[in-house]
């Protein structure tokens, strides 16, 4: 018996790119906020993990629905500018080690710029 050999896999669409990278930045943030200090942990950390988890609902629910995908692409947006605060606002007060706030600072930048992207490709208006 002769086994026809596997079509290429297709690329992942942009939308499935920008997830994945929501959820493996959220893993990692998770992973590197247990490490902070109490004083942090119940208040920074838990808005931290709550933005990122809140990205992840938004983006999940922007592919799979197609009638508020700009709106719910635009609250994601506006919820990776307030990681953005809380991140500088924990290095500020001395919780965020400065390796953490700039890994962190990168993969919130990276899923901005693919963000921005996808909002751009639906040919609405990409920037606030």
């Amino acid at each position: 018996m002769t086994v026809s050999p596997r079509p290429a896999a297709r690329p992942a669409r942009a939308e499935l790119l920008v997830l994945q990278k929501a959820e493996d930045s959220a893993a990692w943030l998770f992973a590197h906020t247990q490490r902070w200090p109490k004083s942090a942990r119940f208040v920074v950390t838990q808005r931290l993990q709550g933005h990122v988890l809140d990205v992840i609902d938004e983006l999940v629910q922007a592919r799979y629905e197609r009638r508020d995908r700009a709106a719910r692409l635009a609250r994601a947006n506006l919820r990776l500018e307030r990681m953005r605060h809380l991140l500088r606002l924990a290095k500020t007060i001395g919780v965020c080690p400065a390796r953490t706030f700039t890994g962190a600072m990168r993969r919130l930048d990276e899923i901005g710029r693919m963000l921005h992207g996808w909002r751009a490709r639906l040919g609405g208006e990409a920037a606030p």
